[in-house]
């Protein structure tokens, strides 16, 4: 599984980001994880995307793991398990997107 790719090289634009979200049929909002949380096994029966604004996490993407940081996408198909332990000293903050169609 190919889940996780770059979104961008420079410095985060929340609004294009948003903007492109919605072009792929997502509907985008923006969610804080605090330092040391962990958000374990979780699923959706939607698509979703996550894209790292600031911070880094431990991401686990089914039977996959790595590292998340800013500027990292992740997506993560319908239906499969996911986990995110958020690793920085400040705050993970994303943007989350479901899909909508």
């Amino acid at each position: 599984m190919n889940w996780k790719s770059r979104w961008s090289e420079q410095h985060p634009d929340a609004d294009a980001l948003k903007r492109q979200l919605k072009s792929e049929g997502f509907s985008a909002y923006e969610w804080t994880g605090r330092s040391g949380g962990a958000y374990l096994d979780y699923i959706h029966t939607q698509d979703e995307v996550v894209c790292v604004l600031s911070g880094t996490a431990d991401v686990k993407v089914a039977d996959e793991q790595g590292t998340v940081e800013s500027g990292d996408r992740m997506d993560v198909p319908a239906n499969t398990y996911h986990s995110i332990t958020v690793t920085s000293e400040e705050p993970l903050v994303v943007l989350t997107g479901m899909r909508t169609n």
